[in-house]
């Protein structure tokens, strides 16, 4: 990958890579292949990235996951909406996700 482009248009956002949007509409005549190939490299190079991750982008990579795969299920009994931490100040909470069975 020599270039990314992340842009946002009237259509919402888009990402090109070398030239090549990753937006495919009904008129595109691309092989899908080759979007999903493009996508693979993105994946990719974040997996060779991912010493550099910090802990909150493993949060918004579980969130990712969780939310996408449709494989867990959120719950109430377990999760906490939080509070504010009488030490710190930061608001503490706790979201448990558990596989469906």
């Amino acid at each position: 990958m020599n270039e990314i482009i992340i842009s946002e248009g009237c259509f919402g956002q888009d990402v090109t890579i070398d030239g090549e949007s990753l937006f495919m509409h009904e008129y595109d005549n691309r092989d899908p292949k080759m979007i999903e190939d493009l996508q693979d490299k993105l994946l990719n190079k974040l997996t060779e990235l991912k010493q550099g991750l910090g802990m909150n982008d493993w949060a918004e990579i579980a969130k990712w996951v969780v939310q996408l795969s449709g494989e867990y299920e959120y719950n109430t009994e377990r999760s906490d909406d939080g509070d504010s931490c009488n030490q710190c100040g930061n608001y503490n909470w706790t979201e448990v996700y558990e596989k469906k069975n």
